[in-house]
């Protein structure tokens, strides 16, 4: 095989890995094993698994036939953790292979859940723990069990990261770009010897670094504790996806074989290597205005309640029936009436410059925001700008927060000021590398 074709053949595979697993797995993903390895550690066995990947690649994934993709991913501590084997940070990964879309639905680590198939009653991050420590030893599947009854969907593979592996996967982009919407103040943020390293950061755009970025995720102190938290997990994922398609579009093989070896210790998957080549088929034409990202909140679907010495979230309605029909609408959801009528009631003219290459690309984003209810006044090509992912423009005098902030969220794009008398929009929006 000519070695162009090896090298694009081998980014695409790694790209998916990195991405679609490690990405959304970030926070506190944890794994004890090696990623699609039982006890196998050397640079061999990895190779023969990119040899199995390109020589026999799955033509179907397990999901597709219901033309939708779940995987289960998961957040512990990990070794030398309190709580180490705890999934604290659970979220489904859905794709839809026919109409390009992923979405993200997230699930609170203090749901009291009864257990499937047990007459136990527990928060629901401890689920798998209750499965390793049973005779069974069936932690993985218990917990799948567990999730399906609460989301109503379908559990088809399952992924885990390590802090360390987090923390490697972000350094190894040289860190993440992620707005803050609030302040962190957090003195009792735990290190790594049981005891505290006090963690406090401004809201606002900042660059993370690996060790940074794992407290963003981490960290419960904040205006909404623990759903805040969920929402910069969401934030973190976008941010690592799109500084990965700008840092790796074109490198060496000896990168990506190097930090391929780095995440076997550290990921953990049932997803087999001759999967990958399909699930990259999948994702690549997924953009990031087409990641969705929903949570089980307590406005609409939980309340709060207490169990012995902890606080713990029930469901509203003392069934799961509310959050099923939330998992069977993920890729369905509607904009709040109320914030859909701040929005046009802002009335903001939007204009488009797509800088990506791919030419009809402004005219499909304009006809998406124009379904929204959005203004668009003009949506046109133009050179590759200097950065990557999404940029919003606009004047310091233009004063539509509700506009601004729906534009940042859904491209998860950084705003900058630029003074044009002459500019006829409100907001430009430029697609730049890597969107």
């Amino acid at each position: 095989m000519p070695k162009k074709t090896f090298l694009k053949i081998f980014t695409t595979i790694f790209l998916f890995t990195v991405v679609f697993i490690s990405v959304f797995l970030y926070n506190l993903l944890s794994a004890t094993g090696n990623m699609f390895i039982s006890g196998q550690k050397t640079k061999m066995s990895v190779m023969r698994q990119f040899s199995d990947m390109i020589v026999n690649p799955s033509e179907k994934l397990k999901g597709e036939e219901n033309r939708q993709v779940n995987i289960l991913l998961l957040g512990c501590g990990g070794e030398g953790h309190n709580g180490g084997q705890l999934t604290d940070t659970i979220m489904i990964a859905s794709l839809k292979p026919d109409t390009h879309e992923a979405a993200l639905l997230s699930i609170p680590r203090d749901l009291y859940v009864e257990v499937t198939g047990t007459n136990i009653r527990s928060k629901i991050n401890a689920v798998k723990a209750i499965g390793d420590k049973s005779a069974e030893k069936n932690g993985i599947e218990l917990l799948e069990q567990t999730i399906e009854e609460v989301s109503g969907l379908h559990i088809d593979y399952y992924a885990q990261l390590d802090f360390q592996g987090f923390i490697k996967i972000i350094d190894s982009v040289d860190g993440i770009d992620v707005y803050l919407e609030n302040d962190i103040n957090d003195p009792a943020y735990p290190n790594f010897t049981n005891g505290y390293d006090p963690f406090y950061i401004k809201k606002g755009w900042h660059h993370l670094d690996g060790a940074t970025a794992l407290k963003v995720a981490r960290s419960r102190h904040s205006t909404m504790g623990d759903f805040d938290r969920i929402k910069r997990q969401q934030e973190v994922i976008k941010a690592f996806r799109q500084k990965v398609y700008e840092k790796y579009s074109s490198a060496d093989i000896g990168a990506f074989g190097d930090m391929y070896l780095s995440l076997s210790q550290n990921l953990r998957t049932d997803i087999e290597p001759k999967e990958l080549p399909r699930f990259y088929q999948l994702l690549k034409e997924i953009k990031s205005h087409n990641i969705t990202a929903q949570t089980v909140d307590t406005q609409t679907y939980l309340r709060g309640t207490n169990v012995g010495l902890g606080s713990t979230l029930d469901t509203k309605t003392g069934d799961y029936s509310a959050i099923n029909e939330l998992g069977k609408n993920l890729f369905n959801m509607q904009m709040p009436e109320k914030k859909k009528a701040a929005i046009q009631k802002e009335a903001a003219l939007i204009a488009i410059e797509n800088g990506t290459g791919s030419l009809d690309i402004a005219n499909t984003i304009a006809r998406d925001l124009e379904n929204m209810g959005f203004r668009i006044i003009s949506s046109t090509n133009v050179d590759e700008p200097e950065f990557g992912g999404v940029s919003i423009y606009c004047s310091s005098s233009v004063e539509k927060p509700e506009t601004l902030g729906f534009l940042m969220e859904k491209f998860s794009a950084k705003p900058e000021i630029e003074e044009d008398a002459a500019a006829r929009a409100d907001f430009t929006i430029i697609l730049g590398k890597g969107f």
